[in-house]
């Protein structure tokens, strides 16, 4: 039997019969060092910040550059050439504004992280990042995908915040630092393009640390999510696309592959693999995925009969509420049938496979079957009382499998990692004692609701291998 690493007991994969000989050390000892690394550490962090930041720097450092401005990333440079459109053109149209000055914040105090975070938060702007914008609003499902790219854990008064971007073609993680200065349209203290929803800075600062590590804003129009979700997580990603070769009925599985490129940091391919999937089998997979916490979008490809009439290039599908040449989030897949009095399935009642979307535009929703205005809600209650239904002209919209293949051209999976699935909440709505909250209620998961062992020892490890097609389940799950 080979002996494992320090390294691969601290992460619990070092094998079932090693993980349960030593699982009484590493649960305790272990877990309690995870512990100081998760919640004390940026708890004790953030409060000697405030004190720096507050008491002596405030005060005492201000000839100093008080407010921190980026020198590397403002002005022309920052914008960057859009095809309809020079820096020149754009920054003369432009006003750099510090976000505490943006009108939708009407003079309160910004946040980081106003209250949860969630796709709602994301609301996308002039530039055609809409790739960028679904890559954001699939991780802003697991929120620890989000905090973990924040270094700085809070609204900074100096308006510096660091981030951490991977890199695919250095293969490693980078740290990007911004300034709060919001490209807006001249005289209105109105963003260009991210725009805040509520109070909240993160999907804003996100967007630029993005414009910043690939050049420019206009350096982030146009990409694919794949490579959003790999800087986000580090982890593998691949794509199924439908082969139109086999008639509409297979689908293709194809890895990404970073291409080194000075000029194009998000300079990639896609690499064919000999991995095809039935119908049933895209459904069984994306199902197992949903259940694993993949990060999970879907795309339409756009056809050459019909104009680029969207407001960004894509072509608007009027009659169904789609988008062609767009991402959607794929929130959630389920299997449900009617049921009877007292939740009991009924006897011989239809099973719906059912798929839930959201479209990064925050509106324009599909039209067909299931859709928020459809009867089949009305027509079986019980599948709208197990899936939680409340129609809502907020992008997100339930969709039967058997349209969404007929329409649908590709499928885009992040296979995340969980067993880093925690981070401190700072609760910044909570005032100054926010973040000991935040640390009394994480401690107490991670311990009391033994989110730390099932993380450790039950939480999902990447992998570029597609999940296994045969059903099996998990009592953990």
């Amino acid at each position: 039997m080979t002996l494992p690493t320090c390294r691969q007991l601290y992460n619990g994969n070092a094998g079932f019969c090693w993980n349960l000989i030593c699982c009484p050390i590493v649960g305790t000892v272990g877990l309690f060092w995870r512990s100081i690394k998760i919640y004390f550490v940026p708890c004790t962090t953030i409060l000697c910040q405030r004190f720096v930041v507050g008491c002596l720097w405030k005060y005492f450092c201000r000839c100093y550059s008080w407010p921190y401005e980026d020198k590397t990333f403002f002005g022309e440079m920052a914008i960057g050439d859009f095809d309809d459109k020079s820096a020149k053109e754009y920054e003369k149209e432009t006003d750099w504004v510090r976000a505490e000055h943006l009108q939708d914040f009407k003079g309160k105090r910004p946040q980081l992280f106003e209250g949860k975070i969630e796709p709602g938060d994301l609301c996308q702007g002039a530039v055609g990042d809409c790739w960028l914008v679904a890559a954001f609003a699939c991780a802003s499902e697991f929120p620890h995908v989000i905090r973990h790219q924040f270094l700085t854990k809070e609204y900074n008064p100096r308006g510096l915040y660091k981030i951490r971007i991977f890199d695919p073609q250095l293969e490693k993680w980078v740290i990007v630092k911004v300034d709060d200065r919001i490209p807006c349209k001249k005289g209105t203290k109105k963003p260009h393009f991210m725009k805040p929803n509520g109070n909240e800075l993160w999907a804003m600062i996100l967007e630029k640390a993005y414009a910043k590590h690939c050049g420019s804003y206009a350096k982030i129009e146009g990409g694919f999510v794949l490579w959003g979700w790999i800087s986000m997580t580090g982890n593998h990603v691949f794509q199924m696309s439908l082969d139109e070769k086999g008639g509409g009925k297979r689908w293709l599985r194809e890895d990404m592959v970073a291409i080194k490129n000075i000029e194009d940091k998000r300079a990639c391919a896609f690499r064919s693999t000999k991995e095809k999937f039935s119908e049933d089998q895209v459904w069984t997979l994306l199902t197992k995925y949903d259940r694993q916490k993949a990060l999970i979008s879907a795309s339409i490809g756009k056809s050459v009969y019909r104009g680029n009439d969207g407001p960004r290039g894509e072509q608007m599908l009027d009659d169904k509420g789609l988008v062609a040449g767009h991402a959607y989030s794929v929130i959630a897949a389920k299997e449900v049938a009617q049921r009877g009095p007292g939740g009991l399935p009924k006897a011989g009642a239809k099973t719906y496979r059912l798929l839930q979307l959201r479209n990064p535009w925050g509106s324009f929703e599909w039209k067909g079957k299931w859709s928020d205005s459809s009867s089949m809600w009305k027509k079986y209650p019980s599948i709208a009382k197990q899936l939680n239904f409340e129609p809502a002209d907020d992008g997100t919209f339930w969709m039967e499998f058997q349209d969404f293949k007929k329409t649908f051209t590709r499928i885009n999976i992040c296979d995340r990692d969980t067993r880093t699935d925690a981070s401190l909440d700072v609760n910044e709505d909570s005032g100054s004692c926010g973040v000991f909250y935040g640390f009394l209620c994480g401690c107490s998961k991670f311990w009391c609701l033994c989110h730390g062992i099932r993380n450790l020892y039950f939480g999902h490890e990447t992998t570029d291998e597609t999940v296994d097609l045969k059903e099996r389940v998990c009592f953990i799950c």
